[in-house]
Parts: structure tokens; C-alpha cells; sequence
């Protein structure tokens, strides 16, 4: 996947318009030696990003930049190749073409560092000053025409930070590769507990300009054009909320489980609680190492920091810990009730969402196993019923996290759960398994949606928009769909994709079509009375009513045009929160059309199969058969598992599943799509 998604905060463009004041040439503007000096500024027009003074008010109107000339593999650059030796850039509004060396209202001429600020700002190659921060005024820089390229890095952290010793940086300028040549980043607290602030600390991409006539100084990137610096905050946000969609019933207490089957809850709250090793941002002393993916990496995109954390002793944990607002849940404040309006963990004064930092875990193999407790109840007859150990799964590639990037994983409960409402281990498991949605968000100008059944196994879904790209003549991945109760079709050149991945305890299943996985499209004839759930489809496809049915199922497997563009396919990647594909298998449902109020999609996983009493029936011609198949299904083999089509075999003996033998494990996921904008 080639298309690079670049994202709000998630990527700091740090992109302004071309400023339309035009007071000359390039050369005018240039020293009367004719030579072009180097300017640097942001120059990536996209109305939701952070432009101008908004970008400069989150880097706190700095940054320190290295730059080398003809930059040679992995080794330290030659005497005479250093340009740029951390050298600081500050924003003024409104300054752009007051110097020949500020196009965009940033400037590094003229500026000096403090001795005490310079002192935590170093390069390490074993050279000497110049090279690192210096104390000596800052002077202008020329574009070298005998070079043979420019390479650019950047880093900002709060000022004060510097300052203190709480950030100390270092420049690598030898490795490997010349993606190693990145940063070593020390972060501590002072003497009177103030922490660093990570928020403040951001990496930009490495930048590398090579040698063109560069005649233009509005240029992005050329030579003798303006240096853009796309700049990545150091942290992840995460965020979680909650919703419910059982009929009759409210959900009025909460409460999460870290310690596997123990009874023991999260502290005395039930804050959100889920197995899941990460790193909390708050309190955060260790250190950062900043190298940079490849062009044959995979992960990312080529030249974007990749972040090595190493947290300080004792700030490692096993849990991954949220806000405390599922608290408030009681019979006068209940669960939301849909994916739109569900219940965040913690929500500010005006009742939005909030979402805590935590440190990015790209190379994440580990799972998230959540374990939830919580009571229904009814708001005509006031009864309660308490469902305990609920658990869900989602799948390590859903949980990479990655700097700068918003997260929000969503909690569906449904009448499908593996929850308890007596002993669990010793009473069967209740109503049926829960259904989790686990939603993950690109800042703010994209998000991925991940619905996950809170059940063992586990389905996880999501939906993405591909566009169709005439040129090509083929589709490419555009965005992921969020924000909708639960999927929106697309209009022509869009395409809705919906991806499911099933989680079977902590290993991704690798399914056969048509064997152990099913699709279906359910239908009932009244939504108000007999909505289509995951239980009822759950019923309805154990098949043991020869009546009218008042929800039935129709197999997509192989034919889905009524629902689909394709049919149902299985794929072994996914397209991953920055365009590039996650490796993970998972059913593809392939330009997914509308359902309407008394239809819906299912995914089936069949565990084990569960086992029938069968009795024969007596089909004497094409019209009987025909009748019997409009209020059941028929089976050709006693245990009720080879269908009947529809075309009469006067060969066969046909048989209905009169009862269940033995119960089976399955897990389900109802997926509704609205019409198309």
C-alpha cells in the first residue's frame, strides 16, 4: 500500500499557505553574491492540520535542527559536510521576508543558545565544536550547489525542559545505515519532582533534499526552496467507551478485572482495567532512542521516527489502566446505547471524551484480554441480573500503537455473552457472549473502527472507504470509517470494505471459508418485537422450529451480490492505521451494501459444531419441498448438517433437526450498514 495517510496531530505538517505577499525574486531576495540562503517553515496545505501559528504554538515556537550535506552511508559526516549543528528555529507572526532566510515565518539567524540550554543539546560522533550547540550566534546558511544532497532532522521539547536537564538530547550522526542517524533522548526529573513533559516532545521526519536547479524560494523541498519539517509527537492517546444493545434491559454497574480469573477488581473504582503491557505517559522518566523506518521496512513509511522506549525502573506495567467515569454508571446514569453515544472512560467539565497519553508500542505482540463484571436492568420491572467474567480478545496487530496517533477502542455489550450470572466455572455461561467494538483512531482527520465480541472466541470487525482510481484503473485504501451506528455505505468511486479477524483465546484464526466460518444475511418480520441480535441469529441458525420463524438466515458464502460487490473472500493482510498493511488474516466483505431496519450481516465462527437429533420427513415432489424450505430448513444426512438445496432429489431422504444434541461453541458478530450519504 503506497498511499501515505497524514494526519492532524498525528502528523505535524507544521504547513502554512504560500504566503501571498511576493516582494521579489529569488535572487532579489538574495545576498548581492547571488547565492540562495537555506529557510525553513511548513508548506503542506490541509485544513486540518496544524498550520502556521497553531503548529507553532505546540512546538512552543522552536525546534532544533541538524542538517548535513552529501550525507555518505552510515559513518559521521566530513569536515566541512556539518550545516546545520543544532541550531535553534523560532517562529514570529508575520515575519516571513523580513530576512533573505525566513519565507514562513521562521528564522535561525541571529539566535543563541544559554549555556544551560546548550548543554543538554549534543552531537555524538566524537567531534568537537562546532558541531554541537553553540553559544556563538547563529549565521545564515547557502545552498551548496557542489552538494550532492541535504539531509534534515528536527526535535522540540518544552524549552524549560532543556533548560533543567529534564530532556537532555543527543544527535547520532553514524550507524549503520543512515536511518540510525537519529536521536538518543534522555528524559528525567528534577530535584523538586517535575517530570518531563512528553506532550512537548516531538520528532520530525528525516528529511532529505537532493541536488535539483532549485530556482523558486516558495519550493517545498527543492534546492534553493523553503525546508519543510513534518513533525510526530512522541506519545499515543488512548481513549475507551462503552455502549449496550439488549432489548429490555439497561446496563447500571460496571466493573473490570486485570488479574485473569482472580475476583479482584481495579482499586476501589472501577476504572477501566484490561491486560495489556504498556507504559503510562505521566510520571515518565527513561529513554528514547530515534532511528528511522527503511524503504524495505514494512511497518511505516520510509524516513517517519520509530521510537525504542525504554522506560525507568518500576514504570513498566502489566495493566493498561484508564479513567474512572464507568463509576458513575448506576440506574440513574445508564450505559450509552449506541456506538455514537456510548460511555467514556473519563470525560471532561463539558462532557467530551478525554484520552490519556501513553507511550506508543509499535512492535506490540501481546494481546489485550479484558475481563468485565456488570448488572442489567430492567426499567419496567426494576429486576437485576449480575453477569460476571465476561471476557473479549483483541488481536496484538490492533494494539501497535504508534506515535501521535489517537486510539479509542469501543465496548459493545450485547445479549451474545460469555458472562455468568451465577458461578462462573460452575453455572453455564449466561445470556450469551458480549460484544465488544474496539475502535481505533488516526487523530483526528481519520480513524480505524474495531468491533471486537466481547466472547471466546472473539470477532474483531472494522470498516475501511476505498476510492476508485480511474488512472490506475484499480482501488486504493482512503480512510477507515468511524463515527457511524455501526457502518455507513458508500457512493460510487467510494467503496465500503468491512474486514473481520477472529480471535480464538490468544491465537488469530486461520479459517476456512464455508467450513468453520459463514456469512449470513439475517432478516426478521417484526424489528420492533424480534430485533436481529446475536443470540437470536445464534437461535435462529440452530434450527429446530419447523414454524414460521420470525428471524431467518440466508448463506453469502458464495453469492453476496445482493450484499456485496465480491464475494466473500479470505486475505492475509489489513490496511493498517498509516496506509501500510497489517499482516493478519481476516474475512474481507468487499463493497458492502446498505442494510435496511429488518436486515443485517452476520459473521459465524464455528468453534465445535454443535450436534443434532434428527428426524425424517416425507418430501414427495418439487411443490412440497418448495413449501417446507418457507418455514425451515431440510438436511440430506441424519445428523442435520448437509443442507437440501431447493431442487427436489427424489433419491434422497430428507431429514429436520427436531433438537440439540450437544451444544457446540460459537461466536457471532451482527454487522448493520446504513444507506450511502
Amino acid at each position: 500500500m503506497k498511499k501515505s495517510l497524514l494526519f492532524a496531530t498525528a502528523i505535524l505538517a507544521l504547513a502554512s499557505c504560500t504566503n501571498e505577499t511576493y516582494l521579489g525574486t529569488a535572487e532579489e531576495l538574495a545576498t548581492t553574491k547571488g547565492e540562495q540562503p537555506i529557510s525553513f517553515g511548513f508548506n503542506v496545505p490541509a485544513p486540518t492540520r496544524a498550520s502556521g501559528s497553531a503548529a507553532a504554538d505546540l512546538l512552543n515556537s522552536q525546534f532544533i535542527v541538524y542538517g548535513e550535506k552529501s550525507e555518505a552511508g552510515g559513518t559521521a559526516p566530513g569536515e566541512g559536510n556539518y550545516v546545520f549543528p543544532n541550531y535553534q528555529v523560532n517562529y514570529a507572526t508575520s515575519s516571513a521576508y523580513t530576512t533573505t532566510s525566513n519565507t514562513k515565518d521562521w528564522e535561525y539567524v541571529g539566535y543563541t543558545h544559554t549555556s544551560a540550554y546548550q548543554s543538554n543539546i549534543q552531537t555524538k560522533d566524537g567531534a568537537s565544536s562546532p558541531v554541537d550547540a553553540s553559544d556563538q550566534v547563529q549565521t545564515i546558511k547557502y545552498w551548496d550547489y557542489g552538494a550532492t544532497n541535504y539531509v534534515f532532522t528536527a526535535v522540540s521539547a518544552l524549552p524549560a525542559d532543556i533548560t533543567a536537564g529534564r530532556v537532555k538530547i543527543v544527535k547520532k550522526t553514524s550507524g549503520s545505515t543512515v536511518y540510525d542517524k537519529g536521536y538518543s533522548v534522555t528524559l528525567e526529573k528534577d530535584a523538586s519532582d517535575n517530570y518531563p513533559s512528553l506532550a512537548n516532545l516531538y520528532f520530525s521526519d528525516r528529511n532529505v533534499i537532493s541536488k535539483g536547479t532549485g530556482t523558486d524560494r516558495t519550493a517545498k523541498d527543492a534546492y534553493g526552496g523553503n525546508v519543510t519539517m513534518n513533525f510526530r509527537n512522541s506519545l499515543t492517546q488512548v481513549r475507551v467507551g462503552m455502549y449496550e444493545t439488549i432489548p429490555g434491559y439497561d446496563v447500571s454497574a460496571i466493573t473490570f478485572k486485570v488479574t485473569g480469573d482472580a475476583a479482584a477488581v481495579v482499586g476501589s473504582t472501577p476504572a477501566f482495567g484490561a491486560i495489556c503491557p504498556n507504559v503510562k505517559a505521566d510520571n515518565f522518566v527513561g529513554t528514547i532512542d530515534v532511528t528511522y523506518y527503511t524503504n524495505t521496512d514494512g511497518e511505516a513509511i520510509e524516513n517517519t521516527p520509530k521510537l525504542n522506549i525504554t522506560p525507568g525502573t518500576g514504570l513498566q506495567k502489566d495493566d493498561l489502566i484508564l479513567g474512572t467515569n464507568f463509576n458513575t454508571i448506576s440506574t440513574s446514569n445508564l450505559l450509552g446505547k449506541s456506538a455514537s453515544t456510548p460511555t467514556w472512560d473519563q470525560v471532561d467539565g463539558s462532557g467530551n471524551s478525554v484520552y490519556t497519553s501513553v507511550l506508543p508500542q509499535i512492535g506490540n505482540t501481546t494481546n489485550l484480554s479484558l475481563k468485565v463484571n456488570y448488572t442489567l436492568y430492567n426499567y419496567v420491572t426494576h429486576e437485576t441480573i449480575t453477569v460476571e467474567s465476561a471476557t473479549a480478545t483483541v488481536p496484538a496487530e490492533y494494539l501497535k500503537w504508534k506515535p501521535n496517533y489517537k486510539y479509542t477502542y469501543l465496548f459493545k455489550i450485547s445479549d451474545n455473552t460469555n458472562g455468568s450470572s451465577g458461578t462462573p466455572g460452575t453455572d453455564p455461561a449466561g445470556l450469551y457472549p458480549i460484544t465488544f467494538d474496539a475502535v481505533v483512531v488516526e487523530a483526528e482527520e481519520g480513524q480505524a473502527e474495531y468491533i471486537t465480541t466481547v466472547s471466546e472466541p472473539s470477532i474483531t470487525t472494522f470498516g475501511a472507504v476505498y476510492v476508485y482510481d480511474s488512472e490506475a484503473d484499480a482501488t486504493k485504501f482512503s480512510s477507515y470509517q468511524t463515527g457511524k451506528d455501526e457502518y455507513q455505505a458508500q457512493t460510487a468511486p467510494d467503496r465500503l470494505d468491512i474486514f473481520a479477524t477472529i480471535m480464538d483465546g490468544s491465537d488469530v484464526v486461520d479459517f476456512t471459508l464455508g467450513t468453520n466460518v459463514n456469512v449470513y444475511k439475517a432478516t426478521t418480520t417484526d424489528a420492533t418485537n424480534f430485533p436481529i441480535t446475536e443470540a437470536s441469529v445464534a437461535e435462529s441458525l440452530a434450527e429446530t422450529s419447523v414454524g414460521t420463524k420470525k428471524i431467518t438466515t440466508e448463506l453469502l458464502n458464495e453469492d453476496g451480490s445482493s450484499c456485496f460487490s465480491a464475494a466473500p473472500t479470505k486475505v492475509d493482510a489489513v490496511p493498517g492505521e498509516d496506509g501500510i498493511d497489517e499482516s493478519i488474516k481476516a474475512l474481507k466483505l468487499t463493497g458492502v451494501k446498505a442494510t435496511t431496519t429488518t436486515t443485517a450481516l452476520v459473521v459465524e465462527y464455528i468453534k465445535t459444531a454443535a450436534t443434532y437429533y434428527t428426524e425424517t420427513v416425507s418430501i414427495a415432489d418439487q411443490t412440497e419441498l418448495t413449501a417446507y424450505l418457507a418455514t425451515g430448513k431440510l438436511y440430506t444426512n441424519n445428523t442435520g448438517t448437509t443442507e437440501a438445496s431447493a431442487t427436489f432429489d427424489g433419491s434422497a431422504t430428507y431429514y429436520r433437526r427436531t433438537s440439540v444434541k450437544s451444544v457446540g461453541k460459537y461466536a457471532y458478530k451482527v454487522i448493520k450498514v446504513t444507506a450511502a450519504p
